[in-house]
């Protein structure tokens, strides 16, 4: 019956715009259909057909018998609707509301939702009994995975005294930097949050040009392996096995890297002490003033990095006062400083299921770590997250040149 099926004489404007969807289509498939109609307009016969677009000839015929029913729209393949939607937007809406929150809001026993949880709440709630299958696929939809969630102080930083104040000033001169002139405030800053500007920001936002701005940070390598996913054979005993030292002694390690160019300065020490930070301090401040620039570092509020917490900062300070301007970041909020993101990428290096069994071993790690970042700015730039950061493969001229 196929092999006699042809479809009449084709008008002109219909067969341009069938034409038009064959140059046009993005599908492969719909394509392929519409070369059926351009085929068969030219008298080939379905085998013909079939043959020449690797189809077999019911799917020609079906093709044809749609086009001349519907035209050139009946064409493409046609997407079966499928089963019945289950769920409703109120169950949609719910399980949304609720995967953000503790169970035990919603009188839910547990720490953590499950997708059994889910469907079972759910279930309860809206009357609509799904499998946790349903829920797993609800949630992917909605751009939901499985995965650690990590720490955070945010509640406990707000909760202090000139949080907004000091969060703002920091902002403020990572986002000013990019600028070789002053910005002004009001295209910095949204006028709701005027009032929270510190009265020193004006004066920063002056010295800027002529400054180099410093993230400093300390971070702890531990000689306690960090555990984080590997690859790993499939199963239990599959599992990599990583061996505990038994020792637990720590190193370490200040940082101090220019916001703008990447200049990195990597030190070690036993302890988070005033005297390594002063000394990490002093040599940005040599640095800049061989540039003939003075020096804004960005650091936290640990006692030891402070004037009123260590007799060694009140001395630097009053040293260099025309030269350096220590800046503090709010008080448990790591995240006000970048260089955080930097640490990320020392512990995968260093402490990460390592193997080390010998101290020496990790302090060497550390210091080889630290010289690479001191030799690679722009990866460093790029780790920080800093507008100067150049693309990969392109190196650029820095903005202030060591």
């Amino acid at each position: 019956m196929s092999a006699t099926l042809t479809i009449s004489p084709v008008d002109e404007e219909i067969l341009a715009r069938v034409r038009e969807c064959y140059e046009h289509t993005s599908e492969a498939e719909t394509r392929t259909r519409y070369q059926m109609i351009i085929l068969a307009h030219q008298y080939h016969t379905v085998p013909q057909i079939a043959r020449i677009v690797l189809r077999s000839e019911d799917t020609v015929a079906r093709v044809l018998k749609r086009f001349v029913a519907g035209g050139p729209d009946a064409v493409p393949r046609r997407t079966s609707p499928g089963r019945k939607r289950t769920v409703t937007p109120r169950w949609e809406a719910e399980l949304l509301r609720v995967i953000e929150g503790d169970p035990h809001e919603v009188e839910v026993a547990s720490a953590n939702w499950t997708t059994d949880l889910l469907a079972d709440y759910l279930g309860k709630i809206t009357g609509i009994a799904v499998t946790k299958e349903t829920v797993r696929v609800y949630l992917h939809a909605h751009g939901y995975v499985c995965k650690r969630p990590t720490w955070t102080l945010q509640r406990k930083a707000e909760e202090q005294a000139g949080w907004v104040e000091n969060r703002l000033r920091v902002e403020i001169l990572l986002a000013a930097a990019a600028e070789s002139q002053p910005l002004p405030l009001e295209s910095l800053v949204g006028t709701e949050l005027w009032p929270d500007l510190p009265s020193d920001v004006s004066h920063l936002l002056a010295l800027l040009p002529s400054a180099d701005l410093y993230l400093q940070d300390e971070v702890q390598f531990a000689f306690h392996p960090t555990l984080t996913r590997v690859w790993s054979r499939c199963g239990r005993r599959g599992q990599r096995l990583v061996e505990a030292p038994g020792d637990n002694r720590k190193v370490y390690g200040f940082g101090l890297v220019d916001w703008r160019d990447g200049w990195f300065d990597g030190r070690i020490a036993p302890g988070r002490t005033a005297n390594v930070f002063c000394e990490q301090v002093r040599a940005a401040v040599t640095r800049s003033q061989q540039r003939g620039r003075v020096a804004i570092v960005i650091a936290d509020n640990l006692r030891t990095h402070t004037a009123t917490g260590s007799l060694l900062v009140r001395s630097l300070l009053a040293e260099l006062k025309e030269h350096l301007y220590l800046i503090y970041t709010p008080a448990y909020d790591p995240d006000a400083n970048r260089i955080e993101w930097l640490w990320r990428i020392s512990r995968r290096v260093v402490t990460h299921n390592h193997h080390r069994s010998d101290f020496a071993f990790l302090l060497a790690d550390v210091e080889a770590h630290f010289h690479l970042l001191a030799q690679t700015p722009d990866d460093v730039l790029r780790h920080l997250g800093s507008p100067f950061a150049p693309e990969k493969g392109k190196p650029t001229p820095h903005a202030q040149t060591a």
